[in-house]
């Protein structure tokens, strides 16, 4: 077998995919880099018999988000990515339509009620389903800040928090090829 000249470790950008077919926003211009992250919590047991030496961890949750540097003022697709909001259109003029975004502040808005599907694609040629990730249930919680100047792109940065899919033992994200299933036991 011959051996590998060089180590292949991808680098580069990504889309992010949210919603299903046919109800999907497409983030595909950013800055900055899409980040994913996953956080585990555990409990640490201890026994006075060995003081402050852990004698057993306890797996707690895990969380995962997504954040997305948004580089486009696209009221429509930021309506997607903002709990709460309202996308006004104004089509008394047709080729140049009126939009507003209205967003409301009032507390007890349920974040998971809008909550979809997220994928993250890489866009490098090479990359296959095999190198994205899924969270099945997203809910986005988007803040603008946007600073006007010559030196700097206004960017808005979203937040997509994971939940678990409690019709699916509770999966948080997969990694990898959505249609791969486990092979079925034989006789």
């Amino acid at each position: 077998m011959a051996e590998a000249k060089y180590i292949d470790v991808p680098i580069g950008p990504a889309i992010v995919e949210y919603g299903e077919e046919g109800d999907m926003t497409t983030f595909d211009i950013t800055k900055g880099g899409i980040v994913f992250r996953s956080a585990s919590t555990k409990h640490d047991v201890t026994v006075d018999q060995y003081g402050d030496t852990v004698v057993k961890s306890i797996f707690k949750g895990r969380t995962c988000e997504v954040v997305v540097p948004f580089a486009l003022s696209d009221l429509a697709k930021l309506a997607t990515a903002i709990p709460n909001s309202e996308l006004i259109a104004d089509n008394t003029v047709p080729t140049a339509p009126k939009l507003r975004l209205n967003v409301f502040s009032q507390a007890g808005y349920n974040m998971t009620e809008g909550a979809k599907k997220l994928v993250i694609k890489p866009t490098d040629p090479s990359a296959t389903p095999n190198d994205w990730i899924t969270v099945p249930i997203a809910a986005p919680l988007t803040d603008p800040e946007y600073t006007y100047n010559s030196d700097n792109e206004r960017i808005a940065n979203m937040t997509f928090a994971g939940y678990p899919d409690l019709s699916n033992k509770g999966l948080l994200y997969f990694m990898g090829d959505e249609t791969a299933t486990p092979p079925v036991p034989g006789p």
